[in-house]
Protein backbone atom coordinates (compact mmCIF):
# COMPACT_ATOMS: atom_id res chain seq x y z
CA UNK A 1 0.00 0.00 0.00
CA UNK A 2 1.54 3.22 -0.95
CA UNK A 3 1.84 6.27 1.59
CA UNK A 4 -0.03 9.13 0.97
CA UNK A 5 2.81 12.65 0.98
CA UNK A 6 2.50 14.44 3.98
CA UNK A 7 4.22 17.72 3.93
CA UNK A 8 2.78 18.57 7.85
CA UNK A 9 4.47 15.04 8.60
CA UNK A 10 7.46 15.93 6.92
CA UNK A 11 8.26 19.57 9.19
CA UNK A 12 7.78 17.62 12.14
CA UNK A 13 10.50 15.17 11.22
CA UNK A 14 13.57 16.60 12.71
CA UNK A 15 15.98 14.62 10.88
CA UNK A 16 14.50 16.85 7.88
CA UNK A 17 14.71 19.88 9.80
CA UNK A 18 18.13 19.34 10.48
CA UNK A 19 19.31 18.15 7.03
CA UNK A 20 17.12 20.82 5.66
CA UNK A 21 18.92 23.71 8.02
CA UNK A 22 22.27 22.95 6.85
CA UNK A 23 21.29 22.70 3.51
CA UNK A 24 20.04 26.57 3.32
CA UNK A 25 23.28 27.63 5.59
CA UNK A 26 25.51 26.20 3.27
CA UNK A 27 23.46 27.67 0.65
CA UNK A 28 23.47 30.88 1.50
CA UNK A 29 27.50 30.98 2.67
CA UNK A 30 27.57 30.18 -1.32
CA UNK A 31 25.89 33.13 -2.16
CA UNK A 32 27.89 35.31 0.13
CA UNK A 33 30.92 34.41 -0.84
CA UNK A 34 30.05 34.72 -4.70
CA UNK A 35 28.98 38.27 -3.86
CA UNK A 36 31.91 39.65 -2.07
CA UNK A 37 34.24 38.12 -4.07
CA UNK A 38 33.20 40.79 -6.60
CA UNK A 39 35.78 43.50 -6.83
CA UNK A 40 34.32 47.51 -6.46
CA UNK A 41 35.72 50.81 -6.68
CA UNK A 42 35.67 53.56 -3.70
CA UNK A 43 36.52 57.03 -3.10
CA UNK A 44 38.78 57.89 -0.75
CA UNK A 45 38.44 61.72 0.29
CA UNK A 46 40.29 64.72 2.44
CA UNK A 47 43.56 62.44 2.49
CA UNK A 48 46.53 65.06 3.40
CA UNK A 49 49.09 65.96 0.56
CA UNK A 50 52.92 65.02 2.06
CA UNK A 51 55.32 67.46 0.96
CA UNK A 52 58.94 66.83 1.84
CA UNK A 53 61.68 69.23 1.03
CA UNK A 54 64.98 67.80 0.49
CA UNK A 55 67.81 67.38 3.81
CA UNK A 56 69.31 70.48 1.74
CA UNK A 57 66.29 72.67 1.26
CA UNK A 58 65.69 72.56 4.87
CA UNK A 59 69.29 73.30 6.15
CA UNK A 60 69.54 76.20 3.90
CA UNK A 61 65.93 77.65 5.75
CA UNK A 62 63.29 76.76 3.37
CA UNK A 63 59.77 76.32 4.18
CA UNK A 64 56.39 75.93 2.36
CA UNK A 65 54.00 78.49 3.16
CA UNK A 66 51.22 77.55 0.70
CA UNK A 67 49.38 74.68 -0.80
CA UNK A 68 50.99 72.91 2.46
CA UNK A 69 47.31 72.05 3.29
CA UNK A 70 46.03 70.43 0.25
CA UNK A 71 43.80 67.20 0.45
CA UNK A 72 43.62 64.45 -2.07
CA UNK A 73 40.92 61.85 -3.39
CA UNK A 74 42.02 58.68 -4.50
CA UNK A 75 40.03 55.79 -6.11
CA UNK A 76 41.09 52.51 -4.96
CA UNK A 77 39.43 49.14 -6.09
CA UNK A 78 38.90 45.50 -4.01
CA UNK A 79 37.00 43.23 -1.84
CA UNK A 80 34.03 44.61 -0.79
CA UNK A 81 35.11 43.62 2.41
CA UNK A 82 38.07 45.24 3.03
CA UNK A 83 37.32 48.72 1.21
CA UNK A 84 34.64 48.77 3.76
CA UNK A 85 37.19 49.28 6.13
CA UNK A 86 39.49 51.73 3.93
CA UNK A 87 40.24 54.81 5.47
CA UNK A 88 42.66 58.04 4.45
CA UNK A 89 45.29 56.91 6.95
CA UNK A 90 45.42 53.69 4.75
CA UNK A 91 47.05 55.75 1.48
CA UNK A 92 49.66 57.66 1.42
CA UNK A 93 50.00 61.05 -1.26
CA UNK A 94 52.66 62.92 -1.53
CA UNK A 95 54.01 66.13 -4.35
CA UNK A 96 57.33 65.40 -5.71
CA UNK A 97 59.25 68.65 -3.92
CA UNK A 98 62.71 67.30 -4.81
CA UNK A 99 62.92 70.25 -7.38
CA UNK A 100 62.84 72.47 -4.00
CA UNK A 101 66.09 74.41 -3.98
CA UNK A 102 65.58 78.24 -3.52
CA UNK A 103 62.56 80.23 -3.02
CA UNK A 104 59.63 80.82 -5.32
CA UNK A 105 56.11 79.29 -6.65
CA UNK A 106 56.41 75.55 -7.54
CA UNK A 107 53.75 72.94 -9.48
CA UNK A 108 54.65 69.53 -7.87
CA UNK A 109 53.20 66.05 -9.47
CA UNK A 110 51.59 64.15 -6.76
CA UNK A 111 51.01 60.88 -6.34
CA UNK A 112 49.43 57.87 -4.14
CA UNK A 113 50.98 54.67 -2.30
CA UNK A 114 49.16 52.40 -0.25
CA UNK A 115 50.10 53.07 3.33
CA UNK A 116 50.39 49.31 4.85
CA UNK A 117 51.37 47.41 1.63
CA UNK A 118 49.40 43.80 3.43
CA UNK A 119 46.01 45.59 2.74
CA UNK A 120 44.17 43.82 0.12
CA UNK A 121 43.38 46.90 -1.96
CA UNK A 122 44.30 48.72 -5.54
CA UNK A 123 44.85 52.21 -6.44
CA UNK A 124 43.36 52.52 -9.61
CA UNK A 125 43.33 56.11 -11.14
CA UNK A 126 45.24 59.07 -10.69
CA UNK A 127 44.94 61.13 -7.81
CA UNK A 128 42.93 64.02 -7.67
CA UNK A 129 43.94 66.70 -7.88
CA UNK A 130 47.20 65.81 -10.13
CA UNK A 131 49.41 68.35 -9.19
CA UNK A 132 49.55 71.08 -6.40
CA UNK A 133 50.97 74.41 -6.13
CA UNK A 134 53.28 75.41 -3.56
CA UNK A 135 54.73 78.55 -2.34
CA UNK A 136 58.37 77.90 -0.95
CA UNK A 137 60.67 80.43 0.76
CA UNK A 138 62.72 81.64 3.64
CA UNK A 139 61.30 82.36 7.04
CA UNK A 140 61.73 85.98 8.23
CA UNK A 141 60.53 87.84 11.53
CA UNK A 142 60.82 91.75 11.90
CA UNK A 143 59.63 94.29 13.90
CA UNK A 144 57.65 97.50 12.54
CA UNK A 145 56.35 100.63 13.93
CA UNK A 146 52.53 100.78 13.53
CA UNK A 147 50.97 104.54 12.24
CA UNK A 148 47.91 105.41 13.13
CA UNK A 149 45.59 106.03 10.70
CA UNK A 150 42.28 107.04 12.69
CA UNK A 151 39.74 109.70 10.36
CA UNK A 152 37.80 111.51 12.94
CA UNK A 153 36.03 114.90 13.51
CA UNK A 154 36.84 117.16 16.70
CA UNK A 155 34.28 120.18 17.18
CA UNK A 156 35.36 123.81 17.19
CA UNK A 157 37.64 124.67 19.44
CA UNK A 158 39.01 121.16 20.60
CA UNK A 159 42.43 119.60 20.17
CA UNK A 160 42.57 115.87 19.39
CA UNK A 161 45.38 113.12 19.45
CA UNK A 162 45.46 109.31 18.90
CA UNK A 163 47.63 107.11 20.94
CA UNK A 164 47.89 103.23 20.08
CA UNK A 165 47.85 100.37 22.75
CA UNK A 166 50.88 99.12 21.08
CA UNK A 167 53.24 101.25 18.78
CA UNK A 168 55.19 98.05 17.31
CA UNK A 169 54.55 94.50 15.59
CA UNK A 170 55.55 91.49 15.00
CA UNK A 171 55.33 89.95 11.23
CA UNK A 172 56.59 87.20 10.24
CA UNK A 173 56.39 84.73 6.73
CA UNK A 174 58.30 84.28 3.67
CA UNK A 175 61.04 86.92 2.88
CA UNK A 176 59.57 87.59 -0.03
CA UNK A 177 56.52 89.22 0.90
CA UNK A 178 57.66 90.28 4.20
CA UNK A 179 60.09 92.61 2.09
CA UNK A 180 57.25 94.22 0.27
CA UNK A 181 55.76 96.31 3.26
CA UNK A 182 56.61 99.50 3.51
CA UNK A 183 53.72 100.29 6.12
CA UNK A 184 51.87 99.35 8.76
CA UNK A 185 48.83 101.31 9.69
CA UNK A 186 46.37 101.05 12.45
CA UNK A 187 43.39 101.93 10.61
CA UNK A 188 39.63 103.12 11.42
CA UNK A 189 37.42 105.70 11.22
CA UNK A 190 34.62 107.88 13.61
CA UNK A 191 31.57 108.46 11.19
CA UNK A 192 28.63 110.37 11.90
CA UNK A 193 29.92 112.05 15.35
CA UNK A 194 31.40 115.11 16.06
CA UNK A 195 33.77 114.37 19.35
CA UNK A 196 33.97 116.79 22.32
CA UNK A 197 35.13 113.67 24.41
CA UNK A 198 37.72 110.99 24.22
CA UNK A 199 37.08 108.23 22.92
CA UNK A 200 38.71 104.41 22.38
CA UNK A 201 38.09 102.34 19.01
CA UNK A 202 39.49 98.76 17.56
CA UNK A 203 41.34 99.68 14.72
CA UNK A 204 42.10 96.86 12.25
CA UNK A 205 45.94 96.25 11.61
CA UNK A 206 46.61 97.01 7.24
CA UNK A 207 49.82 96.55 5.77
CA UNK A 208 50.90 98.84 2.78
CA UNK A 209 53.53 98.44 0.17
CA UNK A 210 55.64 101.36 -1.06
CA UNK A 211 52.77 102.11 -3.63
CA UNK A 212 50.53 102.82 -0.92
CA UNK A 213 48.69 99.57 -2.25
CA UNK A 214 47.37 96.97 0.74
CA UNK A 215 48.88 93.80 0.84
CA UNK A 216 47.62 90.64 1.52
CA UNK A 217 47.93 88.97 4.84
CA UNK A 218 47.19 85.33 3.06
CA UNK A 219 51.05 84.46 4.07
CA UNK A 220 52.35 85.88 6.86
CA UNK A 221 51.36 85.30 10.61
CA UNK A 222 51.01 89.08 13.11
CA UNK A 223 51.02 88.89 16.54
CA UNK A 224 47.89 91.75 16.57
CA UNK A 225 45.11 91.85 13.64
CA UNK A 226 44.28 95.02 15.63
CA UNK A 227 44.59 97.64 18.05
CA UNK A 228 43.22 99.72 20.56
CA UNK A 229 43.28 103.50 19.51
CA UNK A 230 42.66 106.22 21.62
CA UNK A 231 41.46 109.98 20.67
CA UNK A 232 42.15 112.03 23.16
CA UNK A 233 39.65 114.89 23.07
CA UNK A 234 41.25 118.63 25.33
CA UNK A 235 39.72 121.73 24.93
CA UNK A 236 41.80 124.32 23.52
CA UNK A 237 43.42 127.64 24.63
CA UNK A 238 44.94 130.97 24.32
CA UNK A 239 47.20 132.43 27.06
CA UNK A 240 49.87 134.97 27.03
CA UNK A 241 53.74 134.45 27.04
CA UNK A 242 55.12 136.44 29.93
CA UNK A 243 58.88 136.67 30.83
CA UNK A 244 60.68 136.28 34.20
CA UNK A 245 63.65 137.85 36.04
CA UNK A 246 65.73 136.61 38.92
CA UNK A 247 67.39 139.33 40.98
CA UNK A 248 65.01 142.41 39.23
CA UNK A 249 64.76 145.57 41.06
CA UNK A 250 61.81 146.06 43.26
CA UNK A 251 61.24 149.32 42.04
CA UNK A 252 60.90 147.89 38.47
CA UNK A 253 57.85 146.45 37.06
CA UNK A 254 58.06 144.68 33.52
CA UNK A 255 56.16 147.43 31.92
CA UNK A 256 59.49 149.32 32.95
CA UNK A 257 61.54 147.67 30.26
CA UNK A 258 60.16 147.87 27.14
CA UNK A 259 59.85 144.04 26.81
CA UNK A 260 58.86 142.58 23.11
CA UNK A 261 57.98 139.21 23.07
CA UNK A 262 57.82 136.51 20.12
CA UNK A 263 55.06 134.80 20.37
CA UNK A 264 53.85 136.78 22.67
CA UNK A 265 50.67 134.15 22.44
CA UNK A 266 50.41 130.26 22.34
CA UNK A 267 47.88 127.76 22.37
CA UNK A 268 47.51 125.01 24.92
CA UNK A 269 45.13 122.01 24.95
CA UNK A 270 44.70 120.57 28.51
CA UNK A 271 42.06 119.61 30.72
CA UNK A 272 39.35 122.13 31.39
CA UNK A 273 40.33 122.27 35.04
CA UNK A 274 43.97 123.29 34.13
CA UNK A 275 42.54 126.10 31.08
CA UNK A 276 40.30 127.76 33.65
CA UNK A 277 43.12 128.85 35.87
CA UNK A 278 46.15 129.21 33.43
CA UNK A 279 45.84 132.78 31.43
CA UNK A 280 49.67 132.79 31.09
CA UNK A 281 52.85 130.61 30.77
CA UNK A 282 56.13 131.37 31.89
CA UNK A 283 59.67 131.83 30.58
CA UNK A 284 62.85 130.91 31.46
CA UNK A 285 64.04 133.35 34.06
CA UNK A 286 66.35 136.14 32.79
CA UNK A 287 69.10 137.18 35.15
CA UNK A 288 68.99 141.14 35.79
CA UNK A 289 72.58 141.27 36.90
CA UNK A 290 73.62 140.56 32.99
CA UNK A 291 71.03 143.50 31.51
CA UNK A 292 73.04 146.87 30.72
CA UNK A 293 71.53 149.87 29.66
CA UNK A 294 71.29 149.04 26.05
CA UNK A 295 68.52 146.85 23.52
CA UNK A 296 68.73 143.35 24.31
CA UNK A 297 67.44 140.07 22.45
CA UNK A 298 67.67 136.95 24.60
CA UNK A 299 66.70 133.78 21.78
CA UNK A 300 65.30 130.46 22.69
CA UNK A 301 64.11 130.47 25.84
CA UNK A 302 62.28 127.37 27.14
CA UNK A 303 58.13 127.64 27.74
CA UNK A 304 56.96 126.35 30.92
CA UNK A 305 54.02 124.24 30.15
CA UNK A 306 51.71 123.54 32.75
CA UNK A 307 51.52 119.68 33.64
CA UNK A 308 48.51 117.48 31.41
CA UNK A 309 48.89 120.06 28.64
CA UNK A 310 50.39 120.39 25.01
CA UNK A 311 51.62 123.62 23.45
CA UNK A 312 49.52 123.76 20.31
CA UNK A 313 51.78 126.16 18.66
CA UNK A 314 54.71 125.67 16.23
CA UNK A 315 57.30 126.61 18.87
CA UNK A 316 58.26 125.51 22.00
CA UNK A 317 60.81 128.55 22.90
CA UNK A 318 60.03 132.59 22.27
CA UNK A 319 62.55 134.97 21.98
CA UNK A 320 62.47 138.24 24.55
CA UNK A 321 63.43 141.66 23.83
CA UNK A 322 64.57 144.07 26.43
CA UNK A 323 65.23 147.51 25.43
CA UNK A 324 66.85 149.36 28.60
CA UNK A 325 68.63 152.27 26.78
CA UNK A 326 66.31 154.22 28.83
CA UNK A 327 68.46 154.15 31.98
CA UNK A 328 71.49 155.26 33.09
CA UNK A 329 74.67 153.51 34.48
CA UNK A 330 77.15 155.15 36.90
CA UNK A 331 79.87 153.69 38.76
CA UNK A 332 80.83 153.58 42.29
CA UNK A 333 83.44 152.33 44.73
CA UNK A 334 81.84 150.31 47.30
CA UNK A 335 83.63 149.56 50.71
CA UNK A 336 80.39 148.88 52.99
CA UNK A 337 79.96 144.90 52.95
CA UNK A 338 78.26 142.28 55.41
CA UNK A 339 78.51 138.60 55.49
CA UNK A 340 75.37 136.24 54.94
CA UNK A 341 75.05 132.48 54.88
CA UNK A 342 77.84 131.91 57.49
CA UNK A 343 77.29 128.95 60.04
CA UNK A 344 77.31 130.26 63.37
CA UNK A 345 80.37 127.72 64.40
CA UNK A 346 82.54 130.41 62.08
CA UNK A 347 83.41 134.12 62.21
CA UNK A 348 84.32 136.08 59.11
CA UNK A 349 86.40 139.76 58.19
CA UNK A 350 86.26 140.99 54.53
CA UNK A 351 89.80 141.76 53.97
CA UNK A 352 88.42 143.30 50.58
CA UNK A 353 88.74 146.69 51.16
CA UNK A 354 86.40 148.09 48.56
CA UNK A 355 84.59 147.52 44.86
CA UNK A 356 84.34 149.23 41.99
CA UNK A 357 80.47 148.33 41.00
CA UNK A 358 78.38 149.40 37.97
CA UNK A 359 74.87 150.54 38.54
CA UNK A 360 72.17 150.94 36.14
CA UNK A 361 68.81 152.07 36.97
CA UNK A 362 66.40 155.35 36.38
CA UNK A 363 68.06 158.85 35.71
CA UNK A 364 67.13 160.69 38.79
CA UNK A 365 67.76 157.56 41.22
CA UNK A 366 71.30 157.12 39.82
CA UNK A 367 71.92 161.03 39.77
CA UNK A 368 70.84 160.82 43.87
CA UNK A 369 73.03 157.85 44.56
CA UNK A 370 76.23 157.83 46.69
CA UNK A 371 78.31 155.12 47.13
CA UNK A 372 77.38 155.16 50.72
CA UNK A 373 74.00 153.90 50.00
CA UNK A 374 75.84 151.09 48.63
CA UNK A 375 76.07 147.42 50.65
CA UNK A 376 78.39 144.61 49.52
CA UNK A 377 76.45 141.72 50.98
CA UNK A 378 78.49 138.28 50.74
CA UNK A 379 77.37 135.26 50.51
CA UNK A 380 79.48 132.42 52.08
CA UNK A 381 76.27 129.84 51.81
CA UNK A 382 78.48 127.90 50.65
CA UNK A 383 81.69 127.99 52.17
CA UNK A 384 81.28 123.93 53.26
CA UNK A 385 83.58 124.74 56.57
CA UNK A 386 86.35 126.20 54.79
CA UNK A 387 88.77 127.68 56.57
CA UNK A 388 90.87 130.46 55.26
CA UNK A 389 91.13 133.38 52.90
CA UNK A 390 88.33 132.48 50.48
CA UNK A 391 86.47 134.47 47.69
CA UNK A 392 82.79 134.49 47.52
CA UNK A 393 80.12 136.15 45.44
CA UNK A 394 78.34 139.47 45.98
CA UNK A 395 75.41 141.00 45.50
CA UNK A 396 74.42 145.15 46.22
CA UNK A 397 71.47 146.83 47.83
CA UNK A 398 71.02 150.08 47.17
CA UNK A 399 69.40 152.70 50.06
CA UNK A 400 66.63 155.32 48.86
CA UNK A 401 67.00 153.60 45.18
CA UNK A 402 64.31 150.78 44.50
CA UNK A 403 64.73 150.51 40.55
CA UNK A 404 68.82 150.66 40.83
CA UNK A 405 70.68 146.96 39.88
CA UNK A 406 74.24 146.03 39.45
CA UNK A 407 75.41 145.34 36.50
CA UNK A 408 77.75 142.07 36.26
CA UNK A 409 79.16 139.46 38.95
CA UNK A 410 81.43 140.49 41.67
CA UNK A 411 83.39 138.33 44.31
CA UNK A 412 84.78 139.31 47.60
CA UNK A 413 88.08 138.46 49.83
CA UNK A 414 87.14 137.40 53.28
CA UNK A 415 89.07 134.92 55.98
CA UNK A 416 86.61 132.61 57.62
CA UNK A 417 87.68 130.69 61.07
CA UNK A 418 86.46 128.77 63.39
CA UNK A 419 85.23 129.67 66.71
CA UNK A 420 86.96 128.56 69.64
Amino acid sequence: MIKKFSLNNLLQNNKFLLEFSVLISLAIWIYMSMGTSNDTTVTVSNIPIQIELSDDAIDNGLQIFSGGDTTASVTVSGNRTVLGSISESDITVTAAASTIDFSGTYTLDVSATKANSYKEFQIIYSVSPSTVTVVADYMRESTFDIQDNVVYQVADGYYASVSLASKTIEISGPQTEISKISKVAAVAEVENKTLTDSLTVDADIILYDEDGEELSTDLITMNLTSVEATISVLPEKEVTVEPTFVNMPQGLTADDLNITLEPSTIVLAGPQSVLDETDSVYLEQIDFSTLDNEKQTFSALGIDIPTDCKNLSNTTTAEVTVDLSGFATKSFEVTDFTVDGLSSDYTSSVTQNSITVTVIGPEDEIEALEAGNITGVIDASDSNGTIGSVQMPVSFTFDNASGCWAYGSYKANLTISQKS
